[in-house]
């Protein structure tokens, strides 16, 4: 059994900040205040965008600024490991086969129903993959 479920993707690798994350802020308008404030919370590329803006260089290889007494590389990179990347999918039926049906019904109740349907699940592929590691991928896809 081979079907085709078409994707799409309603958003690619939006990043969102975990619940565990903070968020920086700055209790003066020094610029470099701003940039440790920018590195923390957007990543070392958008302060030395703002630092360039205002003719400071920063460097990714030595330090430059100093952030509550950490280099500011270190203050983006630990931000950067605290985001957590996530795909925002959509998915529908192409069609109205019944293979089609089956991965939609495996992504909505899980993959009981359709085992009882079909007995075998590996004979059941869904965009070219097996019912189960679909179900795996797309699961909190909106559907």
């Amino acid at each position: 059994m081979k079907t085709q479920l078409l994707l799409a993707t309603a958003l690619l690798a939006s990043a969102s900040v975990s619940a565990q994350s903070n968020t920086y802020f700055s209790q003066d308008n020094k610029l470099e205040s701003k940039l440790c404030v920018l590195s923390a919370n957007e990543g070392f590329t958008a302060a030395r965008k703002e630092a360039a803006q205002h003719g400071v260089y920063l460097s990714r290889f030595s330090k430059s600024v100093l952030c509550n007494g950490q280099d500011i590389r270190d203050i983006a990179k630990k931000a950067t490991s605290s985001q957590v990347k996530e795909s925002k999918v959509e998915v529908f039926a192409k069609d109205a086969h019944q293979e089609t049906q089956l991965c939609m019904t495996a992504l909505k109740k899980g993959l009981a129903p359709v085992r009882q349907k079909i007995g075998n699940l590996n004979s059941l592929k869904c965009n070219g993959q097996n019912v189960t590691e679909f179900v795996k991928r797309y699961q909190n896809a909106a559907i």
